[in-house]
């Protein structure tokens, strides 16, 4: 059996593109005794997120790697001639990253007693230049993110670096109108004004994922970062909820008002590891003295596998519609993914856009990964249009096993501003504890803002960001980062950004969370004070999970951030909750949130508010 000798690191993949929606996991495979890399060795990985398997096989440096994976916890069966086989389970694979794990295998011959090893995933990105953040499914169930309604874009807000605006989320200092918004790949950012456009409740969210800093060439129309939601999904076992989210108190001397979010969602296969459904309703009202809001939220997902190695997922988000593809061609080697979705924003505007990327790997002086890929995009609305078309094309190459050098560069065409700009970027990372569980990374690149249809300036932005990383501790991770920037033609005449962000971090394990970050920042402009400056930004979440009785656990989690603009605002956020057993598989969960607990109004800060929730799951 394999001896307990397991290096992970975690690698943020060349190839993540924009539409990028899917992680992978490599590695390589010695023998135990002599230390000798193992050839042929096959490794199979399986998932509740993966119908039916993925099998690779390492080549003669005992070297493999297993693409386009869905998110989600996998396990990792290993299996080589004249060696004993191996379960590791528990792999955490998020949306643009890839796990990678060194294995010493052991023969058949040696006498150790048979161990299963299951480590959580570290969080550090220790082969890649980019920086961001995941929001599990876990953290948005304990963590009470988002007061009127429980979007996707509220748990984002909880990554270090990012300031909520009025226009939408401000990332390190650039423009809210930089940022974009994907839901499974498809851009749902408003062509008209680039503010959020689709919203999505929590409940059908898998995880969200924020690309924040050190983008590679294969991201475009950004001046400041990603936030993409990646949606739940069937499966081979049936699941699903009913749910309901009421803020029926909101003090003090306010009008009478009420929020209520109601609905359903169900998944399970239609045909075992061939074909899956997912599906889910709500409506979302938002209901005053004065006016009701409706919004009326719903999913469907056909997740279908025709062939091995092969997947064709269709979905259809409220009003916008997607058809991605994954799959290994050319006799595997090569990896594609594609998207062509259509986005809708009320009545008069929406996006169709298609994009596609391709990825290979190759040995030159080291490892390389090379991807390319091309995008295009026709946005409009009742008096604009205008075509996006964009191409690149960014190797990753691994001169020897601790260093990762990327280098890329994106050609960009903006029918709106007449503009074709040319976009390097190039980035290092160092995992200088040779385990995977720290970096040191430095990055340098340029980017360009899409221009809202409503106005045809655009932001210009040059970037430079470097940092350290280490788990310090079992799965807890200590960041040390900063970040410059400088912009041309913002349109609040912003001109350098600057920022200094200490982090400590860690996944839900050991029935606990945490993310705790201090970002110390100066957002500069030629002779005046910029409205979006906020020089420190505190930011802390936690909960706990605690096991009452074997049917019943208490929940406690609490959100607390403290920003200084004009003026200080600062906010605490409680959640407790009760989940309890009922006949198999029955559980039902009830919660109650405090939001701003302390009723503190600078700013416009809403005031303190009250929040039931109830889910009956399956």
């Amino acid at each position: 059996m394999l001896r307990a000798r397991i290096a992970i690191s975690l690698l943020v993949a060349a190839s993540a593109a924009a539409a990028q929606t899917t992680g992978s996991i490599s590695g390589r495979i010695v023998d135990s005794q002599t230390s000798r890399r193992v050839m042929g060795a096959v490794i199979v990985a399986t998932s509740p997120s993966l119908p039916g398997e993925e099998i690779a096989q390492t080549d003669n440096e005992g070297e493999f790697e297993i693409g386009l994976l869905p998110p989600g916890q996998y396990t990792l069966n290993v299996r080589a001639e004249a060696h004993q086989s191996f379960t590791q389970e528990r792999l955490a694979v998020h949306a643009g990253r890839s796990v990678r794990i060194d294995l010493s295998i052991d023969p058949e011959t040696a006498v150790t007693a048979p161990v299963r090893l299951g480590m959580q995933v570290p969080v550090v990105q220790a082969s890649s230049a980019q920086a961001g953040a995941v929001v599990s499914r876990d953290r948005m169930d304990l963590v009470p993110y988002g007061r009127d309604e429980r979007s996707f874009e509220s748990a984002a807000a909880s990554a270090p670096g990012i300031v909520p605006q009025l226009a939408g989320l401000q990332i390190f200092g650039s423009p809210a109108t930089g940022t974009r918004y994907r839901i499974d790949g498809v851009d749902v950012t408003d062509p008209a004004t680039n503010a959020q456009g689709r919203r999505l409740l929590q409940h059908f969210i898998d995880e969200v994922t924020v690309e924040s800093s050190g983008l590679g060439a294969a991201y475009g129309r950004v001046a400041g970062g990603v936030i993409q939601a990646v949606t739940r999904s069937g499966g081979n076992d049936l699941h699903g909820s009913a749910f309901l989210d009421w803020m029926p108190i909101e003090l003090p001397r306010k009008s009478l008002r009420y929020d209520l979010a109601g609905g359903a969602e169900l998944g399970g296969p239609i045909e075992r590891d061939v074909l899956w459904f997912y599906g889910g309703f709500a409506p979302v009202l938002m209901a005053s003295r004065s006016e009701v809001q409706t919004d009326y939220q719903y999913i469907g997902k056909l997740t279908w596998r025709p062939a091995p190695d092969q997947l064709l997922a269709m979905a259809a988000v409220s009003d916008d519609f997607s058809v991605r593809y994954l799959g290994d061609v050319l006799d595997r080697t090569a990896e594609v993914e594609a998207v062509a979705g259509w986005h809708r924003q009320g009545s008069d505007a929406d996006s169709v856009q298609a994009r596609v990327q391709v990825a290979h790997l190759g040995e030159l002086l080291g490892r390389h990964r090379i991807a390319w890929g091309a995008e295009g995009v026709r946005d409009s609305t009742a008096t604009a249009s205008r075509w996006y078309g964009g191409a690149f094309a960014q190797d990753t190459w691994s001169p020897v096993h601790e260093i990762f050098v990327e280098a890329g560069v994106r050609l960009e065409r903006d029918g709106l501003a007449e503009s074709t700009d040319v976009l390097p970027r190039a980035g290092i990372a160092w995992d200088f504890s040779g385990r995977g569980v720290s970096r040191a990374y430095a990055f340098v690149g340029r980017f360009f803002e899409s221009p809202a249809l409503i106005s045809q300036r655009r932001t210009r932005e040059h970037q430079l960001a470097a940092g350290v990383q280490s788990q310090i501790w079992r799965d807890v991770v200590a960041s040390l980062d900063y970040i410059h920037k400088d912009f041309r033609d913002a349109l609040d005449g912003r001109d350098s950004y600057d920022a200094a962000t200490l982090s400590l971090a860690k996944p839900f394990s050991a029935n606990s969370l945490l993310q705790a970050s201090y970002t110390l920042s100066s957002l500069r402009g030629p002779g005046r004070n910029i409205a979006a400056d906020t020089p420190n930004v505190l930011k802390l979440d936690a909960a706990y999970a605690y096991e009452w009785d074997p049917k019943t656990t208490a929940t406690f989690g609490s959100s607390f951030r403290a920003i200084e603009g004009s003026p200080w605002q600062t906010t605490v956020d409680v959640r407790v909750g009760i989940v309890r057993a009922l006949t198999s598989p029955y559980l039902l969960t009830v919660t109650l949130d405090a939001l701003n607990l302390l009723d503190r109004q600078a700013g416009g800060t809403p005031p303190l508010a009250i929040r039931f929730g109830a889910r009956l799951s399956f």
